[in-house]
């Protein structure tokens, strides 16, 4: 089964990817942990989360890589015949095929896909998108709050100084530039507003 978790900013997505492949692979099942080569925060392997859990990720994918080869390829290199559980961080950052193949590939594995569902000018990721409608199981992963205390439920970039950040391209990671990402509820970040 393809399962699509979606949060905003700050709702703790990677933390919760980390700690329930960490307990399936306390269970000795097999697990891959995936994740999309454009996401460098912490490093090109390594999937991390804000409050200081990390781990390795066993598959890096680039645009253009299938993620059935590399599955096939891990499986050997760990020798054994397949993986039960795929967790896949940031996977809004997926190609469309990237995610048809996720869906195809659910029909024998437990596939669990994490991340966010819209960009800061509030649109689709094209993960996302495909996430949305080809995943059996979309939950959303509540608990970021606007700092008016509503519900969080949009991304918003925001400048050194707290100004909202409107336009720029959709994908720029907050480690390489003078930015940082915070949820806002949608009244706030309809005004623009990141701070009282």
């Amino acid at each position: 089964m393809l399962h699509f978790f979606h949060g905003v900013m700050g709702s703790s997505k990677t933390a919760q990817l980390l700690m329930q492949r960490y307990n399936y692979q306390q269970l000795g099942l097999k697990v891959a942990l995936v994740k999309p080569a454009i996401d460098t925060r912490a490093g090109v392997n390594v999937v991390y989360s804000r409050i200081g859990l990390e781990a390795k990720a066993e598959i890096v994918l680039d645009a253009d890589t299938p993620v059935r080869e590399q599955l096939a390829w891990l499986a050997v290199q760990q020798a054994h015949n397949t993986f039960q559980y795929v967790f896949v961080d940031e996977a809004q950052f997926l190609t469309e095929s990237q995610v048809q193949e996720l869906a195809d590939l659910a029909d024998t594995l437990e596939i669990y896909c994490y991340g966010l569902k819209t960009d800061f000018m509030g649109q689709f990721f094209p993960g996302s998108a495909a996430l949305l409608r080809l995943a059996e199981d979309i939950q959303e992963v509540s608990g970021s709050l606007c700092w008016c205390g509503r519900k969080a439920t949009m991304n918003t970039r925001v400048d050194a100084d707290g100004n909202v950040v409107r336009t720029g391209e959709q994908v720029v990671i907050d480690n390489h530039q003078d930015f940082r990402y915070i949820g806002l509820c949608y009244r706030h970040w309809r005004e623009g507003k990141s701070h009282a």
